[in-house]
């Protein structure tokens, strides 16, 4: 049951991302177009990738996802800090690009908790198939 909610939020936060990127890039930062879409890109290798391994029943796979995700969340606090030291930007703006990052922020941190609870199963399981031989 963990690993499909795990795989649900994996797509969830992706999704997430790849809003958030156009709101960030092409509204508040007015980056490039090219710029914009190698991120993207980008960003759908490194998340589905992993995600296939981890379908395939390679373990790595879930590591390679939280080290993603631990870029996005580094990505997320440059995203924070840059819209904090953005002077000449709207209030309303600012302020519904702020909570849009506190949002992805949140969801962040819950997939590293049910990734957690996903590599305790595993390890669990792991140890439970080992035992079983050594008798």
């Amino acid at each position: 049951m963990k690993f499909k909610q795990l795989n649900w939020w994996t797509l969830v936060t992706l999704g997430i991302f790849l809003l958030l990127n156009v709101l960030l890039s092409l509204v508040v930062f007015h980056t490039s177009r090219a710029t914009f879409a190698r991120s993207e890109i980008a960003a759908l290798v490194l998340v589905l990738v992993p995600l296939v391994l981890f379908w395939g029943g390679l373990r790595v796979g879930l590591y390679l996802l939280a080290l993603v995700q631990a870029l996005y969340l580094a990505g997320y606090c440059s995203a924070l800090y840059r819209l904090v030291q953005l002077p000449k930007l709207p209030l309303v703006l600012r302020g519904g690009a702020l909570i849009a990052v506190l949002i992805a922020l949140g969801a962040l941190l819950y997939w590293f908790r049910l990734a957690w609870q996903a590599r305790q199963a595993l390890t669990k399981e792991r140890v439970q198939r080992y035992l079983k031989f050594r008798k």
